[in-house]
This record gives C-alpha cells, sequence and structure tokens, in this order.
C-alpha cells in the first residue's frame, strides 16, 4: 500500500522529484483513487515540476491529505527514521545514514549545541553511533561495549536500537 503521508513529508522537505510524483499518481490509481488530479498528474508527458507540483498538491486535497509545514514534516521524517531504527525495519546504519542525510545535516546541522552535537533535537546519542560506525570498521583499535570486531558491530547494533528506544520514548509526542 501507497504510504501517502510519508510522501507528502518528503515531498514537503523537497526529497520527491517530477518523476516520482508521477509513480505516486500511479501508484494511487492502482490503489483505486480516480481524483481528477491524480489522473492528471499520472498522463503527464514530460513533467517538470512547475506543473506536476501543482497538481500533486491539488491530489492531495482532493484526498483529503494535508500537506504538513516544513517544520512538522522535519518533525515527522526524524520521528520515521528513529522508529524504523527502535523496531527493527531498518538496519542501524541504513536509519542512521538515512537520517543524517535527510533529517540532520539539511535541517538541524547549523543550529548551536548546548553540550553535544545534535543535543537541540535529542540526537547526541544517534549521532555519535553513526560517527562511531566508520571508526568501528575501519579501524580495529576501536572498541564498542569492550568488543571489536563483528562483536563490536553486533554490540554496537543493539546500542543504535536503545538509543532509538529511548529517543521515542522521550520525543514520541512529536509525530
Amino acid at each position: 500500500m501507497f504510504d501517502i503521508r510519508h510522501f507528502v513529508v518528503r515531498y514537503r522537505l523537497g526529497l520527491q522529484d517530477t518523476d516520482s510524483l508521477v509513480q505516486a499518481a500511479d501508484a494511487l490509481l492502482a490503489e483505486g483513487h480516480s481524483e481528477p488530479a491524480i489522473v492528471e498528474l499520472s498522463i503527464l508527458e514530460s513533467p517538470i515540476m512547475a506543473e506536476a507540483g501543482p497538481k500533486f498538491e491539488r491530489a492531495c486535497a482532493e484526498m483529503g491529505v494535508t500537506i504538513p509545514s516544513r517544520a512538522e514534516a522535519i518533525d515527522e521524517l526524524l520521528h520515521f527514521y528513529v522508529e524504523s531504527i527502535a523496531s527493527g525495519t531498518r538496519p542501524p546504519r541504513d536509519g542512521l545514514a538515512a537520517m543524517m542525510r535527510e533529517v540532520y545535516f539539511p535541517h538541524f546541522a547549523s543550529e548551536p549545541c548546548k553540550k553535544y552535537v545534535g543535543d537541540s533535537h535529542g540526537m547526541e546519542h544517534l549521532i555519535g553511533a553513526y560517527w562511531a560506525y566508520d571508526d568501528l570498521t575501519e579501524r580495529p583499535e576501536c572498541s564498542w561495549d569492550d568488543k571489536h570486531g563483528a562483536e563490536a558491530i553486533t554490540a554496537w547494533e543493539q546500542s543504535v536500537r536503545q538509543y532509538a528506544r529511548d529517543w521515542l520514548e522521550k520525543y514520541d509526542h512529536v509525530a
């Protein structure tokens, strides 16, 4: 099933391109939606964002789907990635990489820190773990929880999932 909510969050943050909007319309049609703007979007030839974007937004309105504000979208995307790590639906390394690439670097990296990088959004342990991974894989002398090699990676993954669960416990009200 097409996750329109996640799609509109990514759309708001500029993470969807024109082709993905047309593909979204195709997916919605396949699920039985027949709103006029969805049909119009699905048949665009050589679409450009200036044309596809407004049609997509009209399609959302026709379906009763609200496109979040930028701040809401940032919070929802962060929550999505942390939840996917905590639940195990996404490997910790992949989830952290996506979180850093799509949330932290573009939206939070320039914010002042109180004490640790990312602490303004409670991300400090997740960010620290993100950077530690490379040390664990590239420098054999580095350890995690007094473990080395494959055991360190396993311990690291468990820690990252726990950091994600802790974050959700504290910040789950966001989304």
